[in-house]
């Protein structure tokens, strides 16, 4: 079982796929989610690595969710109200210890090793392994939380 979440202030940072739920409408439940998540991180002005934002780019106009124009203008917004973190050569050498140690794929080591230098310790994602901790970085699905554990995340 994942372990909950200690009512002390944390830092959170999200995966591609919450941004992508952000712009595609599908699920509203998970849209309505990630745009909560999406609010709070700009609201904290909190990390997220610049990779997910390339990412998010990408995804969501080759799946033709988002015009180039609508999805530019989404990560120009981010990228003013959110702080972006590059990966560093020491990211890459910790992406390849946890690649090595870890069943996990290297680019989602990179974010991970990314992420922890950041400070963040919750890394929300529906993609890895819900409850992995990685140092004091602690994966989270955000959609297999508790309403208790939102209300922490989000306030």
């Amino acid at each position: 079982m994942p372990p909950s979440f200690a009512p002390i202030p944390m830092s959170f940072t999200l995966d591609t796929n919450i941004l992508i739920y952000s712009a595609d409408r599908s699920d509203a439940s998970k849209h309505a989610l990630a745009e909560r998540l999406i609010a709070r991180l700009v609201q904290r002005r909190g990390a997220i690595p610049l990779q997910r934002l390339n990412e998010f780019y990408r995804a969501t106009t080759k799946k033709r969710l988002l015009t180039k124009a609508e999805a530019s203008a989404i990560v120009e917004r981010l990228l003013l109200s959110v702080n972006t973190i590059a990966s560093s050569a020491s990211d890459s050498r910790e992406a390849m210890r946890i690649h090595d140690a870890h069943t996990t794929q290297y680019f989602d080591a990179l974010l991970l090793a990314t992420s922890t230098r950041a400070g963040c310790t919750i890394f929300l994602s529906e993609d890895l392994q819900d409850g992995q901790t990685f140092g004091a970085l602690t994966v989270r699905n955000p959609f297999k939380l508790t309403q208790a554990e939102l209300t922490i995340l989000l306030t």
